[in-house]
């Protein structure tokens, strides 16, 4: 790709990667430089937690990765941990959008965390975060990432679990 700056690239490669239909993230949407070092650290933290659970390990899915990415840009661009959109969708309208045939979706929201580790650890203290990490039906997960502006200047992080139809 040429070298155009992150913002432009982030577009690009959204708009390559998103049906038609779904909306993009606003163009100001800043992306951390090791995204992908940071979602692949996540992604051993979630199959660490499924492992000693005695569950499968997560697989990732670009459509999933496609409406977290999304959705971890508009919270980032609101500084907001909602599950709903700032256009009133919810995570099943995110996952239409994205052309995800679910037949099982969760979602995990999260903002301030420094790591993935501390994310994850985070996640399986709370309840409800924990039943999604370890449900048995999800094979797939997406993973988003993004920085608020400042002040903020905090990671905004989203996981969408799925089990495609």
């Amino acid at each position: 790709m040429p070298a155009f700056p992150r913002r432009l690239r982030l577009v690009a490669a959204l708009a390559a990667g998103l049906a038609l239909a779904t909306p993009l993230p606003a163009a100001a949407c800043i992306l951390p430089d090791n995204i992908e070092d940071l979602r692949a650290e996540l992604l051993v933290h979630l199959n660490a937690e499924r492992k000693a659970a005695g569950l499968k390990p997560l697989k990732i899915s670009t459509k999933l990765q496609n409406a977290a990415q999304a959705h971890a840009c508009d919270n980032a661009d609101h500084r907001s941990i909602s599950h709903d959109s700032s256009d009133g969708g919810t995570l099943k309208t995110r996952l239409r959008r994205a052309g995800y045939p679910y037949r099982t979706a969760a979602e995990n929201t999260g903002r301030g965390f420094a790591t993935p580790k501390r994310a994850v650890e985070w996640w399986m203290g709370s309840d409800k975060h924990r039943t999604n990490i370890l449900l048995k039906k999800i094979k797939e997960v997406g993973i988003g990432i993004a920085w608020s502006d400042a002040p903020d200047n905090k990671l905004h992080w989203i996981l969408d679990f799925g089990a495609s139809r």
